[in-house]
């Protein structure tokens, strides 16, 4: 027999006086527990044989000034017979037989545990105390503040293309009411120091992508551990989240430090923090972008300690995402993704945000100035002569750049595109427009997947259908001029006349599609001698953009002029692309990149090492700046992978035949 019950066990039945429940006994607390003071003892009773059995199998837990959620986790370990096969359980019956009760929406989110099939049932093995103060279980779909986000590493359209820092991430719920959920990420340890007006140093933690350093209005959260009622004024300025964190604003803790009531050493600083809206993070636990996680206060202060003291930046606080995900018996899911693509492009969003300059990284100087926290000050990057050589000459080379040049992106081991517009990677552009707001491009060797078919005519009056590849220019289009741009590289074209030159005399002019077609029907052309193209890149220039358009992109050492005397060798090995399919995905991608190695000398056709580099210890050196931090993968060879995976699932809608 099935009996379907509602769990009583919430913070709101706690309220009323004492309650008796079939197989649960409560004892009204001196005071109200979501204050956590007074003393709570729950009976818990189960699978008795009989209602007045002598022998009663009572067990209580005592959580007197305990975490509401530390006493819902020590109930399902007692409790819990859950395994991978059953999520039932079992109660006396009046008649004495065991009868079975399915638990449904309670309040607390104890039923959750045992009915959502999402979530990974509560057994031994998944519920992992480091010590008895510690614990942690997958929470299924329960939103509530104090909880923890896990990255998800399920779903087919990971992190590593875009925004990097979310994939593995431990992020802490501070609020969540029906409108708004904010959360910080607690694995994101920078070495950056922000200096305040009483030249106090404070430690910044990447808190999330909203109002972050690089914010004019940046919004610091101070976490501490502070006990209430060691100071009126913590207490008054201090929310607290669960039982020892609370935190507040970065504004009160510098009053904190000021009056000497706290040290800077007292907290851990967020910079910026992640929102989700109405529904949100519901929609994207649907879809396994992240794991809810419930675990105690220890444990995430034994991570943010540890990564004070000894976690390198580039690390990226992998090993507290793996530790929790073990803790919420998700080890092999962890196991299987441990060291893949998304992993690499995360330690290299790492270096590049969290790094500073002085330590090898990218993320400006070390001891930032307080004006950072309170204005888009543009930070001062180390620069050797090296670097000053290579831009002078981009500078002299960026003042040619115009309507007609040929461009290809930067031949740095480090591509400049790696973490982000990963299509430019290794690409040819045509500059097509240039005016005082903006610069237009075409890439001209990314395969798209999109066919163009034409029927044509001989002088015979028969006629056949012939089928072009058109390749990828860019994600914009101009309204009210046609979608495709037909060029061609043709001394014969040329002086018929087909078309005109785009800018400069570089040989690459354009012509209409009607132009194109009388040119093959005349037999002066092949079809093949024609390049089109769907789309548009485009550069905005001046405060809201990059400065000076693709001049400024040259002048940053972005993308290079390629010689005019290079172009006929470019325009050949773009002809060798097809039609972006499946089975030529590789062979397209190959043929693209030959184009872009056609354009200029590469630093990257390097000889491969006669004996490969092959993990930690044989020949591994973490100051390689070649390779990605602790791993033996060249930073050359992630940057094609991060290309194969943009077009994979961008122009193919095939994220599998990515990295």
């Amino acid at each position: 027999m099935i009996i379907r019950v509602r769990a009583v066990l919430s913070l709101l039945a706690l309220f009323s006086l004492d309650v008796a429940v079939e197989g649960f006994s409560i004892v009204k607390p001196s005071q109200h527990l979501g204050i956590h003071q007074g003393s709570l003892k729950i009976k818990h009773q189960l699978n008795l044989k009989d209602d007045d059995d002598d022998e009663e199998a009572d067990d209580d837990i005592d959580i007197s000034d305990r975490d509401w959620r530390a006493f819902r986790a020590q109930l399902v370990m007692k409790d819990s017979a859950v395994t991978d096969e059953e999520d039932e359980k079992t109660s006396p019956s009046s008649d004495g037989k065991s009868e079975t009760i399915i638990y449904e929406d309670d309040l607390d989110g104890i039923g959750s545990l045992f009915t959502d099939d999402e979530a990974t049932p509560m057994n031994e093995d998944n519920f992992t105390p480091l010590e008895p103060s510690q614990w942690a279980y997958d929470a299924g779909k329960l939103i509530e503040q104090g909880a923890v986000i896990l990255g998800g590493v399920e779903q087919e359209f990971g992190f590593g293309l875009r925004q990097q820092y979310f994939h593995k991430v431990v992020c802490l719920i501070l609020d969540h009411d029906e409108n708004f959920t904010k959360g910080i990420i607690l694995n994101r340890p920078t070495d950056m120091l922000l200096l305040d007006e009483n030249d106090e140093k404070w430690r910044i933690w990447f808190g999330g992508d909203v109002q972050n350093l690089s914010h004019p209005m940046p919004d610091i959260v101070c976490m501490h551990t502070i006990p209430k009622g060691t100071d009126d004024l913590i207490d008054k300025t201090s929310k607290t989240v669960m039982k020892d964190i609370q935190w507040c604003s970065f504004r009160d803790a510098k009053l904190l430090v000021k009056k000497g009531v706290c040290k800077t050493s007292d907290f851990w600083c967020f910079a910026g923090y992640c929102g989700w809206g109405p529904g949100q993070l519901m929609g994207e636990l649907e879809r396994k972008s992240w794991y809810m996680c419930a675990t105690d206060s220890q444990t995430l202060l034994k991570e943010l300690q540890k990564q004070s003291a000894y976690t390198d930046p580039r690390d990226a606080g992998i090993d507290t995402w793996e530790l929790l995900m073990n803790m919420i018996g998700r080890s092999d899911t962890a196991e299987e993704c441990s060291g893949d693509f998304e992993d690499l492009m995360l330690k290299e969003w790492a270096r590049n945000n969290l790094l500073s300059v002085e330590a090898g990284g990218n993320a400006g100087i070390r001891l930032q100035p307080s004006d950072v926290a309170t204005t888009n000050m543009r930070l001062v990057q180390g620069e050797t002569i090296d670097d000053f050589m290579k831009q002078t000459v981009s500078a002299l080379k960026a003042g040619s750049v115009g309507v007609g040049s040929v461009l290809r992106a930067s031949s740095a081991d480090r591509s400049p595109f790696l973490l982000q517009d990963q299509e430019f990677h290794k690409s040819i552009i045509l500059v097509i427009a240039e005016d005082d707001n903006t610069s237009v491009g075409l890439i001209l060797n990314e395969p798209s997947s999109q066919p163009f078919e034409m029927e044509l005519r001989d002088k015979k009056g028969q006629s056949k259908e012939v089928v072009l590849p058109v390749r990828f220019g860019g994600q914009y289009s101009i309204r009210g001029q046609a979608p495709l741009v037909w060029l061609h590289y043709s001394e014969a074209l040329r002086e018929a006349k087909c078309g005109s030159a785009v800018g400069k005399d570089s040989g690459i002019w354009q012509c209409t599609q009607a132009d194109a077609v009388d040119a093959i029907s005349a037999g002066i052309a092949k079809p093949s001698d024609f390049l089109i193209v769907s789309g548009l890149s485009v550069w905005i220039k001046g405060e809201r953009g990059v400065s000076d358009g693709l001049r400024g992109e040259v002048k940053k050492g972005r993308f290079e002029v390629v010689k005019e005397s290079r172009i006929g060798k470019v325009w050949n090995a773009l002809q060798t692309q097809t039609i972006l399919t499946k089975m030529d995905f590789v062979k397209n991608l190959s043929n693209g990149i030959n184009a872009w190695k056609a354009a200029g000398e590469s630093s990257t056709d390097e000889v491969e090492e006669e004996a490969p580099i092959s993990g930690i210890g044989e020949g591994y050196d973490e100051e390689d700046d070649k390779l990605v931090f602790k791993s033996d993968v060249k930073v050359s060879k992630l940057s094609d992978d991060a290309l194969k995976s943009w077009v994979a699932t961008f122009l193919l809608g095939a994220p599998s035949l990515g990295a």
